[in-house]
């Protein structure tokens, strides 16, 4: 999936994000994050709106962002699991 700007997204950013973070159980760093959003999915998404696609998906309580250093590692939840019962 490309993303040009001007153009609709197929699958919204917070869902990308929410399948990238389940695929590193680990965590994954805010910079590793932008650079697995432009390298597979072609999508080049600046801080704010990437800020805004994690606090929806914390708020919704599927992944916990920490604040290691100068950036953020985004974790699931411990509940995510639970989300889906």
């Amino acid at each position: 999936m490309k993303y040009n700007p001007g153009y609709w997204r197929l699958t919204p950013l917070y869902r990308l994000i929410l399948e990238i973070v389940i695929d590193h159980p680990e965590g994954v760093s805010e910079s590793d994050l932008i650079d697995i959003l432009k390298k597979e999915h072609e999508v080049d998404v600046g801080k704010a709106e990437l800020y805004k696609a994690l606090m929806k998906l914390e708020l919704s309580g599927y992944i916990q962002v920490e604040p290691v250093g100068k950036e953020f590692v985004i974790r699931l939840s411990p509940s995510f699991p639970e989300l889906f019962k």
